[in-house]
């Protein structure tokens, strides 16, 4: 089952663009590991000093490959996570994702049954 990791980083006003520069080589390599489906990189308007990031992976061995990354123990949790006001990483299994573009119904999104 898919699984996504919703992170958010509250930075201190007006660091979000050095903890940008910080955060690039863990996203770049990040993007290029087996599994990683999508690796996001969110701005919010309303929020100047805070960065979302969205991931999403192939399985849970694949997300838990990633946690022991040099660029995730070094870059994310060594450096970032450090120097940010706040860090909080919500996991979560993917119930509904947009439909591929140019399939029949790619203006709606499908539901995954999450019956077991």
């Amino acid at each position: 089952m898919t699984v996504s990791t919703l992170a958010r980083y509250e930075c201190e006003p007006g660091d979000r663009e050095a903890v940008l520069a910080l955060l690039e080589p863990a996203r770049a390599a990040t993007i290029q590991e087996a599994g990683c489906l999508y690796f996001h990189l969110l701005l919010p308007r309303e929020a100047p000093d805070h960065i979302f990031l969205i991931e999403g992976w192939r399985s849970a061995e694949d997300l838990a490959a990633h946690r022991t990354a040099p660029h995730f123990t070094e870059i994310i949790l060594g450096t970032i996570a450090r120097r940010v006001r706040n860090r909080s990483v919500e996991i979560c299994e993917e119930l509904a994702s947009p439909a591929p573009a140019g399939s029949e119904s790619s203006s709606h999104h499908q539901l995954r049954s999450t019956a077991r």
